[in-house]
């Protein structure tokens, strides 16, 4: 099957706020017996039209003599996917054209050929783009360009000005390197890099420690790669990861992961500590809980306590360190997440708040005389971070932030005490963390 009616087909399936597009191209690739190359460039093709989706409909919107929601799904998908390999992509525009009408007709659409060769035919240069866009207001023609929600882009240029909005909204839509985490578990870092090797890939060390965080040329053959299914790795953000050096777990403590998901967060403090610490991990979600066992089952971590567990009113054992990495609204990490920007609402960033705040209060509660709270988001969102921490720290006056440099390195850390990674700055995805200490010889207020 032609790729971009694969695509046509996986992005008209789109059901709302649980579309996984990553399983979809997965379960598609391997039906279609795709090659790890045309497995990419589908991938390459979907996340690119969900990414752009807002820029691409409104240069198609200037041609279509209708609106595009009123095209059948395929059919404004084949030109979304059309216009985005054009525009972004810059493949030439007779190839896209070719390639667009063979995947109308792929898919029984032969009728629409006419229509999408003639608006194809007619998409602008970026010459005649940029001079529609300078007759619209800075703000809104960021967001086209960009392709992000119109809010979004104002909510930043308040907080960050318009030159860093730019680069913010740039970095999501750029290329974003996976990074791999050592499993010292398993196997020494010096044996998997001759592994690594002899398999044919080479490693770049991109953070040696506590821990080996590393990256490769073709990370999806990795993942597919025996390597992969014996454990040796995880996947997992540079920037994701410093709360849990912020955390400094060591052997013997009593450690809970509060909100673990999916787990990352999980397995690298028991890669930290190993069995001598007793480590607790808690999800309000069973499915959550079920998948972070598998994971540590592939890891070879077989020590870890689970539960289901809802952080903002459930009791919870008594601990050394608490990591509570908050549901949150993932403003740091859309480059990663090509849906979440369309799924996200203003008011949700009050609402999640608030579900935070309590999360807070009731997890203060188990954090032992001398021991640790951290708090972390993947949010940029000041509501999310600050503003909560200085509620938090207001009605719990037991509680003191220590200064996260005396545990990460100072380029990661702001002035006030946090690790704050902005990607307009670090070129990473976004992160919040705080390290709490608690310093009343009761454990309750």
């Amino acid at each position: 099957m032609n790729i971009r009616a694969a695509a046509a087909q996986i992005l008209s399936s789109f059901a709302g706020r649980d579309f996984n597009y990553e399983s979809k191209i997965a379960l598609t690739a391997k039906r279609l017996h795709l090659t790890q190359a045309d497995q990419d460039f589908l991938y390459l093709i979907v996340k690119g039209v969900i990414q752009y989706r807002k820029f691409l409909d409104y240069v198609l919107q200037t041609i279509l003599d209708r609106a595009l929601e009123k095209l059948e799904p395929e059919i404004a998908n084949i030109l979304r996917s059309g216009a985005y390999q054009y525009l972004i992509l810059g493949t030439p525009l007779y190839a896209v054209t070719n390639e667009s009408v063979a995947a109308a007709k792929q898919l029984r659409k032969a009728a629409a050929a006419s229509l999408i060769n003639a608006v194809l035919r007619r998409l602008p240069n970026k010459e005649a783009l940029n001079k529609q866009f300078s007759t619209l207001p800075a703000n809104e023609a960021l967001a086209i360009q960009t392709s992000h929600p119109q809010w979004l882009i104002d909510r930043w240029i308040g907080q960050f000005g318009i030159e860093n909005t730019r680069q913010l909204a740039s970095f999501n839509n750029s290329y974003q390197q996976i990074y791999f985490r050592h499993n010292r578990l398993k196997i020494t870092w010096e044996s998997l890099a001759v592994q690594l090797r002899e398999a044919g890939f080479t490693p770049e060390v991109a953070m040696a420690e506590p821990i080996a965080f590393f990256t490769v040329e073709q990370p999806g053959l990795l993942l597919k790669s025996e390597l992969w299914s014996a454990g040796y790795f995880s996947v997992q953000d540079i920037s994701q990861a410093l709360a849990v050096r912020l955390l400094n777990p060591q052997p013997g403590e009593v450690i809970i992961d509060a909100c673990a998901g999916l787990g990352g967060k999980t397995g690298f403090i028991a890669q930290l500590v190993g069995p001598s610490a007793k480590i607790y991990a808690f999800d309000i979600a069973a499915t959550k809980i079920k998948l972070l066992q598998n994971e540590a089952f592939r890891l070879g971590i077989d020590f870890v306590n689970y539960g289901i567990a809802d952080a903002r009113r459930d009791r919870f054992p008594q601990a050394d360190k608490i990591l509570l990495d908050i549901p949150c609204s993932g403003t740091g990490v859309l480059a990663r997440r090509a849906d979440l920007r369309w799924n996200r609402k203003l008011g949700e960033i009050k609402s999640l708040a608030i579900k935070q705040r309590q999360i807070l209060a009731n997890m203060a509660n188990y954090v032992r005389p001398g021991g640790i709270l951290v708090y972390s988001t993947c949010s940029l969102e000041k509501e999310e971070n600050w503003e909560n921490l200085d509620w938090f720290l207001s009605t719990h006056s037991r509680f003191r932030v220590e200064p996260a440099d005396q545990f990460v390195e100072h380029d990661w850390c702001s002035q006030q005490g946090a690790v704050q990674v902005f990607p307009f700055i670090h070129q990473q995805t976004g992160s919040f963390a705080v390290r709490l200490v608690n310093e009343s010889p009761s454990s309750r207020d």
